[in-house]
């Protein structure tokens, strides 16, 4: 038996505390448990109908799993009688734990250490549900129903989890899990367990953070291997913040995108709603990881086909059009009636044509896409709706010839019959509520057939905390930093006002010259770049010694820059080292135009991070200019990141602008914060 095997298919359950053990043991009964039941009251005879036990000690054996529901004290005291007695687990509803700050942690603690090796799950947490063993360790109103196999969603909040549990869409719920602060047991503990039952289909994520990122990584992994796909909604902000104000990434980056890094690199989808969370994993189990982006979709007006076609703007879904033969053949079943096209508008003039609709909808399907979607809104009403009926099961005849991936999508969440979607999804048709939904579920098979296919990912570099003390080096001394790297910057000299003069004769013209010591120089006037002569230079000089006294740093001018690239590497703890590249110089928060990834990287994932940015387009030549030598760019990334992993004192470190020119990469500017 697993460690948690008995937290999550317990034979005898001890539900301790007063008025919630009558909902627990309901609870226990609308799920079909079979197991034992053992309220505990000092103060009761019987609760729900059951005899009472006056304390733990006095149950017949140590229980596989204990309910808690009594305060935080209490509960402490009685984690650590079930972990002396032997018990498997204990479910620990009680809060006022560590959300609540140094004294909740406190307790938390001494939580922990009661239980020793005794898995807890919570505190502040609603329980569980194993709708496929009949297992319901909750305290309050549920919605889940005995399955034989489905998805199991994981939630960080207990109400978000009771609401997940009545959703009306026709998706089997194996597990419903609530962790709370997950002091003990975490979500990739879970993650792993849940992965050893063949009859987990999927794993929905509702969460605020993770615990063990490496764990959770593995465990991932561990899931697109088996096929089994994992969609994330992540919520909340870092607790911590931004630690370092002083850079431009402090303000772009965050714990949201080291989350995103860490979710690409495991190949969890991300989604940004509930609804999109639970219609995803609908899509993904129904459609399985696609292995390309073409899609088809149909419907009878011409207004759901232009809504498609809007918001499928922004995804990687292709509404190609159809091949000529096919799309000649569509002509002739549709009378030449019909402009065909993707999305096509089959007009209304073959409803309740059920022969023909079959014809329709067979030739359609055969096409060379990898899933075709029919937009279909039938309500849970009175009323004929035969017609409606009709249309569906035309699809659901089409799909059984084709045996390709399709789709019934309602443009109205609300009015997808229930029957209809129980009926569509035992055909192997999958039943969706919304378009935007059913795009969002399709783009996510997409990213989940890439990521299927995908190289195994290096594992994200661990990250201390950035700690409270921080030394920020000036900008020459960060680039003596970077070129022990081996990254390269300009050649330059730092000097007061009277030496300026000479170090520009040295350096050669033209010359760049900064005020040192302070960040973000075009904002305050304090850098003038390409000063041809020592006239000019004079000019610039007396103009900067108005507001600063020096001293200043004197470059030779980069030319022959084709792109200005922002490139930082920072501690965002507890996830990895953020990688984020993005368009740099004066153009950093003004396009927004970023990617991000965790440290270590890999050459290839540079160079496709750089293909994706819209400044990419520069490097690689914009209608006819000069292209940069984007290997250079990619090989100066990663020396600044390996460089950043091999020492331990760089909180952070940005370059910005990195310039890439036709021969090479220069670190024209950088910002370097070291521990104290």
């Amino acid at each position: 038996m697993s460690r948690l095997s008995r937290l999550l298919r317990p034979r005898t359950v001890a539900l301790v505390g007063g008025s919630l053990v009558n909902r627990l043991v309901e609870s226990c009964e609308e799920m079909g448990f079979i197991g034992e039941i053992w309220p505990v009251n000092p103060d009761r005879e019987r609760l729900a109908g059951l005899e009472c036990y006056p304390d733990l000690r006095a149950l017949p054996s140590p229980p596989d799993a204990a309910f808690l529901a009594v305060n935080r004290g209490r509960t402490i005291e009685a984690v650590a009688t079930l972990a002396e007695m032997g018990a498997g687990s204990a479910v620990c509803y009680a809060s006022l734990f560590a959300e609540q700050g140094s004294d909740g942690a406190a307790y938390q603690r001494r939580l922990v250490e009661a239980a020793g090796e005794m898995p807890i799950l919570g505190p502040n947490c609603y329980g569980l549900v194993n709708a496929v063993d009949g297992v319901a360790l909750w305290p309050d109103l549920l919605g889940c129903q005995p399955v034989s196999e489905g998805v199991a969603l994981i939630s960080q909040s207990g109400n978000v989890g009771m609401n997940l549990s009545f959703q009306g869409r026709q998706l089997p719920v194996s597990h419903l899990i609530t962790v709370g602060n997950q002091a003990m047991v975490g979500i990739e503990d879970l993650m792993e367990e849940l992965l050893g039952d063949r009859r987990v289909k999927g794993i929905g994520l509702f969460l605020e953070a993770v615990r063990d990122p490496a764990r959770f990584l593995a465990a991932a992994r561990r899931a697109l291997a088996a096929r089994v796909p994992v969609v994330a909604l992540m919520v909340g902000r870092s607790r911590r913040g931004a630690e370092i104000a002083r850079s431009h990434t402090a303000s772009i980056s965050g714990m949201t995108q080291a989350y995103r890094a860490l979710f690409d690199r495991g190949g969890v989808m991300r989604v940004e709603t509930i609804p999109e969370l639970l219609e995803t994993l609908g899509v993904l189990v129904g459609v399985g990881p696609l292995r390309g982006n073409r899609i088809v979709s149909m419907s009878c007006s011409g207004g759901e086909a232009s809504h498609v076609a809007d918001l499928s703007e922004g995804t990687r879904l292709d509404f190609a059009p159809f091949p000529s033969g096919q799309a000649a053949r569509v002509g002739r079943i549709l009378e030449g009636r019909v402009k065909v096209g993707n999305p096509l508008d089959y007009h209304t003039f073959i409803w309740d044509d059920r022969a023909r609709l079959e014809r329709l909808f067979r030739e359609v399907t055969s096409g060379p896409q990898d899933a075709t979607m029919l937009v279909l809104d039938l309500p849970d009403r009175e009323g004929d709706f035969s017609a409606f009926w009709k249309t569906a099961r035309a699809m659901v005849t089409a799909q059984s010839v084709s045996k390709r991936p399709a789709l019934v999508v309602s443009g109205l969440p609300e009015n997808l019959s229930a029957d209809l979607a129980r009926e569509l999804a035992a055909a192997g048709v999958t039943p969706v509520r919304g378009i935007a939904e059913a795009l969002a579920g399709l783009d996510a098979a997409v990213r989940w057939g890439e990521a299927v296919h995908s190289q195994p990912p290096i594992s994200p570099a661990a990250v201390p905390p950035p700690g409270d003390c921080l030394i920020h080096l000036d900008e020459a001394q960060a680039k003596a930093r970077l070129g022990e790297w081996g990254m390269t910057a300009p050649r330059g000299k730092v000097t007061p006002a009277s030496g300026v003069e000479t170090a520009a004769a040295e350096i050669g013209y033209p010359v760049t010259i900064k005020v040192v010591g302070i960040d973000h120089k075009t904002e305050g006037a304090g850098v003038k770049v390409g000063i041809r002569t020592p006239g000019d230079l004079d000019l610039v000089l007396e103009e900067m010694l108005e507001r600063y006294e020096g001293p200043f740093l004197v470059e030779e001018t980069v030319g022959g820059v084709v792109a200005e690239l922002l490139v930082s590497v920072r501690r965002q703890w507890p996830v990895g080292w953020l990688v984020t590249l993005g368009a740099g110089g004066v153009l950093t928060e003004l396009v927004h135009d970023f990617v991000h990834f965790l440290a270590p990287v890999d050459p290839r994932e540079v160079r496709a991070g750089i293909e994706k940015l819209k400044v990419g387009q520069l490097l690689v030549g914009y209608r006819g200019a000069p292209a940069a030598d984007l290997g250079a760019c990619v090989a100066a990334i990663c020396a600044l990141v390996d460089g950043v992993l091999g020492d331990e004192d760089v909180v952070e470190v940005e370059v910005n602008p990195l310039l890439a020119t036709a021969s090479g990469a220069v670190a024209a500017d950088a910002l370097l914060s070291l521990t104290g």
